[in-house]
């Protein structure tokens, strides 16, 4: 199975770290999740008269198992991720079983930002959110787990596309997207 490309993806290419982020929070949430259901097993089979290492057995079989498919789900998501900056659009589709598909034109985009998660943090990754004035923008309107260099390089291009778009549609002359200053002292 190939990597879906565009040539913005290919040009802002997503990390494969966001594979292993992914599979290790979910991994911690299957882990809470059988631990819950573990513990009342366990208390039964140890009144049986069971050997409590047969739980143990049973909950780390269960845990790998969860783990090496949810790896598998998380690759199969990289794989099928699609994000590309059209001339009027961006594009940005994602889910391998229920895809999802977000289409916003230029005009509507009122605010693009970096951010980081504790895990993006851990794993140097970045995502890029894009803000309208619709509903489903909050949700599914971001592209995460791209590196730093990648997350500035999609910021800045939406900002300076968004930018020549609207001045575009308003018969202004395009501005650049504004540059930090730096903060005196620091």
């Amino acid at each position: 199975m190939d990597v879906t490309q565009s040539p913005t993806r290919e040009k802002y290419p997503l990390s494969t770290r966001k594979i292993l982020k992914k599979t290790l929070g979910y991994s911690v949430m299957w882990v809470i999740a059988l631990s819950f259901v573990m513990v009342p097993v366990s208390i039964f089979l140890s009144e049986a008269s069971v050997s409590w290492i047969v739980p143990i057995l049973i909950s780390i079989t269960v845990v790998a198992l969860a783990v090496f498919l949810t790896y598998l789900y998380e690759l199969w998501y990289f794989k099928v991720y699609f994000y590309d900056l059209t001339p009027d659009f961006i594009v940005i589709r994602k889910g391998p079983i229920t895809p999802r598909e977000i289409t916003i034109p230029y005009e509507r985009v009122q605010d693009v930002y970096v951010d980081q998660d504790i895990l993006d943090r851990f794993f140097g990754l970045y995502d890029v959110h894009l803000s309208s004035a619709t509903i489903s923008s909050g949700m599914a309107a971001h592209i995460d787990g791209v590196v730093k260099e990648h997350a500035d390089g999609l910021k800045g291009e939406l900002l300076q596309t968004v930018s020549a778009k609207i001045a575009k549609t308003r018969g202004i002359a395009p501005t650049s997207a504004p540059t930090p200053t730096p903060i005196a002292g620091v």
